[in-house]
């Protein structure tokens, strides 16, 4: 039974957009450079005469220049380890590295919670979003497809697809595994076909638009009473 899932069980391929890739690239080393300048004129801007300038620059700019070393250290590591690419199968999920090695995430690895009232997969809050939560053989292991590692290097197209994909082999390969339902709610995926719901997306959006216009237009008011 589980050989005929898997062979329908088609993989699934990350799909990078270029165009997006190399705009984001631009503005991350725009953004980097102005930072630079900034740092680099800071004890300008704050002593002001020339011999404050000269006293603080011989202490700030060699520590500046360290720092900076080990910043372009740091980047020369990572750069090591950006995903190329994902692809979520039958087995897992699998990050294929700049380096040549794969991280993978595979069902068969997929531990279940001693405890009775705990779902053995759920979802983790990180940088107000949540992250898909499994236990990857007896570690807790988040499972990213959000592309908030800062070594992804491409701009996946795709991503959301991808997580709905390794949820949907959970389903299938390990039956066994209890799945929180706020995962289907949190992710706007329906639960029978594993597609996208649009309905309850929008729906989610209207309510929260209308909220935070009925605050603006209560606060636009309460300024104007407090004005006139």
């Amino acid at each position: 039974m589980q050989g005929d899932k898997g062979k329908e069980f088609l993989p699934l391929v990350s799909k990078p957009w270029f165009f997006m890739t190399w705009v984001i690239r631009f503005f991350a080393v725009l953004l980097l450079l102005v930072m630079f300048l900034v740092i680099l004129a800071l004890p300008a801007i704050i002593g002001g005469q020339l011999l404050w300038f000269i006293i603080v620059g011989v202490l700030y700019y060699p520590v500046l220049g360290f720092l900076l070393y080990r910043f372009f250290l740091y980047q020369k590591k990572i750069r090591k380890r950006i995903i190329k690419k994902i692809v979520v199968d039958d087995k897992g999920v699998h990050y294929e590295r700049a380096d040549g090695t794969i991280d993978e995430v595979l069902y068969c690895n997929l531990k279940e919670y001693s405890f009775s009232d705990q779902y053995d997969v759920g979802v983790s809050p990180r940088n107000k979003q949540y992250m898909l939560k499994v236990n990857d053989g007896g570690h807790i292991a988040d499972v990213d497809f959000d592309g908030m590692d800062a070594g992804y290097s491409y701009y996946f197209t795709n991503l959301s697809a991808l997580r709905r994909r390794y949820i949907q082999g959970i389903v299938y390969f390990r039956p066994d595994l209890r799945i929180n339902p706020f995962v289907f709610d949190v992710y706007y995926i329906n639960p029978v076909d594993f597609t996208f719901d649009w309905k309850t997306y929008w729906s989610t959006l209207l309510k929260v638009g209308g909220v935070l216009a009925l605050l603006t237009l209560g606060s636009a008011f309460l300024l104007y009473k407090l004005v006139s």
